[in-house]
């Protein structure tokens, strides 16, 4: 048996409310099927389907995620991913620290032993906001794109490994293992 894994920095509470009030100022329209708060994440490795077997060690190989601090971040604005000139993902983009880019990088690392390819895209850490099926036309797109908010600073201080099962209403995360970052002050 198989289960899909990825590798995520949690992203408090806060961070998220923060970000979705100045969605709502920016589209109060509900009825947009918007990513819900809890799967909010920031990914650091997708693994994709490993062999169950493999999880007892995965789990404990990646305590080595404790070593790092806990990570600082600062929401600067939106962007879209396209496939063919049609949006595909509304995100928020992050600036973030070399550690959390080095964190990424021994993941990728880590899971090559499994078989898992190594990313060939550059890491561009981003919050997935929207997962579009239809595009929602220029007007929509342009007062994301051209939207200015005083960007807001957050702190992450857990990395957990998370199973996506996917279902016909959409993905289901489950936490498998949480791993706590070290305090700033160490």
């Amino acid at each position: 048996m198989k289960s899909r894994i990825f590798v995520a920095l949690d992203i408090p509470d806060e961070a998220k409310n923060k970000l979705f009030d100045i969605i709502c100022q920016l589209h109060p329209d509900k009825n947009l099927n918007w990513e819900k708060k809890e799967k909010i994440h920031l990914t650091l490795k997708f693994v994709g389907d490993v062999d169950n077997s493999f999880l007892p060690e995965i789990i404990n190989d990646l305590k080595f995620l404790e070593k790092y601090k806990i990570q600082k971040l600062q929401i600067t604005g939106f962007g879209f991913f396209f496939r063919f000139k049609e949006p595909k993902i509304l995100w928020a983009g992050l600036k973030f620290s070399d550690e959390l880019k080095l964190i990424a990088k021994k993941l990728d690392d880590y899971f090559n032993k499994f078989g898992i390819e190594k990313e060939s895209r550059e890491f561009k850490p981003h919050l997935t906001l929207m997962r579009i099926k239809n595009n929602p036309g220029d007007n929509f797109i342009n007062k994301f794109k051209n939207s200015k908010f005083e960007p807001f600073d957050f702190q992450s201080n857990s990395i957990s490994l998370i199973k996506s099962e996917l279902n016909p209403s959409g993905s289901v995360y489950t936490e498998i293992k949480k791993y706590n970052l070290r305090p700033l002050e160490e």
